[in-house]
């Protein structure tokens, strides 16, 4: 799933960090949290499709914004925000780099 990854890596990057900076309903997070296992779960069995499934659900969940905007609710729990970390480290997001530097040392 790893060459797969590769085109969802940026965008699911800044879903992810999206996550840290949302501020939620206590119900919202409760959906966050669901989205982050399923998450965990579709990298656990190399599902691509449900991984896109629930990283763009996850989108739809925290609106990933680019403008800074005033935001209302509660900040993230600490389980949402280490779910969060270990899919980003599942996922790589700075592996390109991290595959240029291996290159670079064979060389």
């Amino acid at each position: 799933m790893r060459t797969e990854l590769s085109g969802l890596r940026y965008v699911a990057k800044d879903i992810l960090e999206a996550v840290g900076h949302s501020r939620l309903t206590p119900k919202g997070w409760e959906q966050v949290d669901g989205l982050l296992v399923a998450l965990t779960n579709a990298l656990d069995r190399d599902d691509l499709d449900a991984f896109r499934q629930a990283l763009f659900h996850l989108e739809d969940t925290v609106r990933v914004t680019r403008a800074p905007r005033r935001l209302t609710g509660e900040e993230p729990s600490e389980r949402v925000l280490e779910r969060r970390a270990s899919i980003q480290d599942r996922i790589g997001a700075d592996e390109p780099e991290r595959e240029r530097t291996e290159d670079q040392d064979e060389r």
